[in-house]
C-alpha cells in the first residue's frame, strides 16, 4: 500500500497536519494505512498539505517524494525540512507558538510552570491517525528539548496569525536558548 502525492480533485478533503481543507487542485500527500474498521483488510487514506506532511510525517514523506520524478513545488525545502523530522524524533511534535492563557501549564522539558503570557510552543504526538495534544514546551527549552536549532519553520507553518514582531520576538528568544546537546 504504498503513499501517494497527487492533485486534489475536489476542495473536500481536510488536512491530517493542520485541519485545513485541501484545495481543489493543490497537490496534495496520500498516507496509505491499514484501516482497523475494515473486516477484509482494507486500508484508508490520510490526505496531508505538502508542507504539513513534510514536517508532521517525514518518513512517509520522503519515501514517497523519492518515487515522484519532478513536479513538486519547493521540494528541496520540503525534503530537507522532512530529513530534519527523521533526524530529531521530536521535531516532527512542535505544533503552534502562543502565549500561555495561564500559568498552570508544566513544561515538557524542565517541569517548571510556564508562566502566564509568557511564549510557549505547543506539541502534539501522532496516536491512531491523529495528531493528540501532549503539552508545551518554554521557548528557551525547545532547542534542547526537540534537539535542533531549526524550528521557527514549523511554528511559523503551524501559527499563521502570527505577526512579524510575535516572529521575531519568538526568534529571538529562541537563538538565547540554550543550544541542544550531542546524545
Amino acid at each position: 500500500m504504498p503513499h501517494i502525492i497527487e492533485t486534489a480533485p475536489t476542495g473536500r478533503a481536510k488536512c491530517r497536519g493542520c485541519g485545513d481543507r485541501i484545495a481543489a487542485g493543490v497537490l496534495r500527500f496520500g498516507e496509505r494505512l491499514p484501516n482497523p474498521f475494515a473486516d477484509d483488510g482494507g486500508e484508508m487514506t490520510h490526505w496531508f498539505h505538502l508542507p504539513c506532511a513534510a514536517f508532521r510525517r517525514p518518513e512517509s514523506f520522503l519515501e514517497t517524494v523519492a518515487a515522484v520524478p519532478d513536479g513538486i513545488p519547493d521540494r528541496d525545502r520540503l525534503e530537507h525540512e522532512a530529513r530534519l523530522g527523521v533526524a530529531h524524533h521530536r521535531l516532527p511534535r512542535v505544533s503552534t507558538a502562543e502565549r500561555a492563557p495561564s500559568g498552570r501549564a508544566a513544561c515538557r522539558a524542565c517541569r517548571t510552570p510556564i508562566e502566564k503570557n509568557a511564549w510557549r510552543i505547543s506539541l502534539v504526538f501522532y496516536d491512531d491517525g491523529r495528531f493528540v495534544p501532549s503539552g508545551f514546551v518554554h521557548l528557551h527549552c525547545a532547542r534542547a528539548y526537540l534537539e535542533s536549532a531549526e524550528v521557527l519553520p514549523r511554528v511559523k507553518h503551524f501559527s499563521p496569525a502570527l505577526s512579524d514582531a510575535d516572529v521575531a520576538e519568538i526568534e529571538g528568544e529562541l537563538q538565547r536558548s540554550p543550544p541542544p546537546t550531542a546524545g
